[in-house]
């Protein structure tokens, strides 16, 4: 190769550094203004970190996770204009993230008016129970605020249902260099969502591991143990009713 072969070599594979220096940044730039909104800043760091091996990188780690969702929202959607549900549902979740967020949960995803949230990821955490229930019971008591605002707006009274569990999930980014979430995967992650979904209305459900692992400061309801059938699992699951924590109460 001649000098100047190798100069226009130089020159290219410069340019084409540059390009991938702007492409970067843009996307880095698009995370955090089109993604902050809906993250937490150690998701956002994960995800940034991980962008170059999207797909790739994951651990196993045992985790608390919590599932929460709106009894009755098909119908309530069904019965409402799409403006005044949409507007119910963004004061509803507003109130419920502000919580997750101040009990360091991190919310992997939203089904609708469902909310699915992981304590204990990306960053280890050995009180993941612990701040997931405690994050239910405050989601659970400000539901009553809610409530109130909807019926001063004219809008109908909502419950809603939450399942936790606390054991081992596979997690990780996982996606594009350019569409990418935090996610968590498993058996456990279906038991947590199987456990919400046999929750009743204003009613914390959580199974074994959550309790023990959560601490004292739990109260669990008198006599409220229950073994459930939770589909697609054979054997059926103690589970736990939260009607407090620390001195708060549900009721």
């Amino acid at each position: 190769m001649t000098n100047d072969e190798l100069r226009e070599r130089i020159a290219f594979l410069e340019a084409e550094n540059e390009l991938l220096r702007n492409r970067n940044e843009k996307l880095d730039a698009y995370i955090h203004q089109g993604m902050g909104a809906y993250l937490t800043q150690e998701v956002l760091e994960e995800i940034l970190r991980h962008r170059e091996e999207a797909g790739i990188s994951a651990e196993r780690r045992e985790v608390t996770m919590l599932f929460s969702d709106i009894r009755g929202s098909t119908e309530l959607a069904d019965s409402m204009s799409s403006e005044d549900y949409i507007r119910m549902l963004n004061h509803y979740l507003s109130d419920m993230i502000e919580i997750i967020d101040s009990w360091q949960g991190n919310i992997t995803g939203f089904a609708g008016d469902g909310i699915i949230v992981v304590f204990g990821a990306p960053r280890p955490n050995d009180r993941a129970a612990f701040q997931a229930v405690g994050s239910a019971v405050a989601m659970q008591r400000r539901m009553r605020a809610i409530n109130d605002w909807n019926s001063k707006e004219g809008y109908p009274h909502l419950q809603m249902g939450i399942g936790i569990h606390t054991g081992e999930a596979i997690l990780g980014c996982v996606g594009s260099q350019t569409r990418m979430k935090y996610d968590m995967i498993g058996r456990n992650v279906n038991l947590a969502a199987r456990i919400e979904a046999v929750s009743e209305g204003g009613q914390i459900l959580v199974s074994s591991q959550t309790l023990e692992a959560a601490g004292d400061r739990v109260i669990e309801r008198r006599d409220g143990a229950k073994w459930a059938t939770l589909k697609g699992f054979r054997d059926k699951v103690l589970l736990h009713e939260v009607v407090g924590f620390g001195r708060y109460r549900l009721s």
